[in-house]
């Protein structure tokens, strides 16, 4: 292919012809010879210089734990080996290829001076990986220019490749604000040596009162005590708000906050014996390892607005739940507040400053009303809304149902103390 400089060289080789034709002087057949010289030259090298070579491109990344691929946020190192197999040097070849993100395409170049006969070079490149989801990696090319860059073939190597790349957590070491839509208090969603909560029932005479259900128990006038069962039986359903946003930063979207919140949450969550299941529009599949989790929680795309919240309907029946959604998307509230009326023990992180009119508050008073433990997250404060998700929380309204619950468990064994005497 030829180049402008390679354009303009040859124009000017042939004005050079038609005047040392038209003026027949002796120096100027001897320049324009020159230049049909070097055009001819910088046409052939670079064909030559393209072929013969076999390239190697390998990853590499730092990782922690055991996942199969880098963290968003992140630098990874790609090395691409170019080895020449013919006895002819190369020098100056211009290695590309690109990073085709979900929401963004890069390119990335390396160029190798030189490559001697029957050896290799190598060069890296560090591309931050800026969003989580598959990336696809172009084939490679290589390009070599001829002399003076008049001319310059590409040719392309290695087949294209695809790349996961993982969702950012931080670690704690536990989801507080799940054991707060049970109604526990803190450190007793998981006792008597790995058993949790399984459901409520009548309180009977004699049951100890630590195992009462406070919010039960105030909610319907009644006391009612706290069944288990193993820990390890029961699920906890991850429902992430997806619905893409026209946010104008792409790192700062809701979607990104609530798969990194999940992240977090899906940790401690393995770690105690418990299944966790990221519902997708199939319905997802119960895993038992983190890094399952991460890897569905990686393949979460953004959704058309209001995709999310049909995928509350792959839930199943008595299955615990954490949703992450923005305060935006009433379909998602209102569906998840539809579950906590039919019985289900859902907490929630409403999101809120990515728009105008954002107003978590709100959402999350509403949820709260219908036995929902949220809590809302702003833009730039996740870390401290992941702080808030590992610690749970008790607030005012949840302190007074617990104050009335007292008080109607202190009448009731006290009838039942009388009765006892008076038989």
């Amino acid at each position: 292919m030829i180049t402008r400089r390679g354009a303009g060289f040859i124009l000017a080789a042939v004005a050079a012809f038609f005047i040392a034709s038209a003026t027949r002087v002796g120096w100027v057949h001897l320049a324009d010879a020159v230049l049909w010289g070097v055009v001819i030259l910088s046409a052939i090298t670079p064909w030559f210089s393209v072929y013969g070579l076999s390239v190697q491109r390998n990853r590499r990344f730092n990782s922690l734990v055991n996942l199969a691929g880098p963290v968003e946020g992140k630098s990874l190192d790609i090395d691409i080996r170019l080895t020449n197999r013919w006895w002819i040097p190369r020098f100056l070849l211009n290695v590309e290829y690109s990073i085709d993100s979900p929401r963004a395409t890069s390119g990335e170049s390396i160029v190798l001076v030189g490559v001697g006969p029957r050896a290799s070079s190598q060069g890296t490149s560090r591309p931050v990986l800026t969003t989580r989801g598959v990336h696809r990696l172009s084939a490679v090319s290589v390009e070599a220019k001829g002399l003076f860059g008049l001319f310059r073939r590409r040719r392309l190597f290695t087949a294209e490749d695809s790349l996961l790349v993982y969702p950012s957590w931080e670690r704690i070491s536990r989801v507080g604000l799940l054991e707060s839509s049970l109604g526990v208090s803190e450190g007793m969603s998981k006792s008597r040596s790995g058993s949790e909560i399984a459901g409520t029932r009548r309180y009977v005479a004699g049951d100890p009162y630590r195992n009462i259900h406070w919010r039960n128990s105030a909610r319907t006038g009644r006391l009612a005590v706290k069944e288990f069962d193993s820990w390890s039986e029961r699920s906890v359903a991850i429902v992430i708000d997806a619905d893409d946003l026209p946010v104008q930063d792409p790192g700062d979207r809701p979607s990104d906050y609530a798969v990194r919140m999940a992240a977090t949450a899906a940790a401690p969550l393995i770690e105690s014996g418990g299944t966790v299941r990221v519902v997708t529009p199939n319905g997802g599949q119960a895993r038992t390892t983190w890094a399952d989790v991460m890897t569905d929680l990686a393949q979460i795309e953004d959704q058309p607005a209001g995709t999310s919240s049909s995928w509350t309907e792959g839930v199943n029946v008595g299955e615990r739940v954490i949703a992450f959604v923005h305060s935006g998307n009433s379909d998602l509230l209102s569906a998840l507040a539809a579950m906590a009326r039919s019985g289900s023990d859902i907490a929630a992180v409403v999101f809120e400053g990515f728009m105008p009119g954002d107003n978590a508050q709100h959402a999350v008073n509403i949820l709260a009303s219908v036995g929902v433990s949220a809590i809302s997250c702003r833009r730039g404060e996740l870390t401290r809304a992941m702080k808030t998700m590992e610690q749970g929380v008790a607030g005012d309204g949840y302190q007074a149902e617990k104050t009335a619950a007292v008080a109607t468990a202190k009448t009731a064994t006290t009838g039942a103390r009388t009765k006892e005497h008076a038989a």
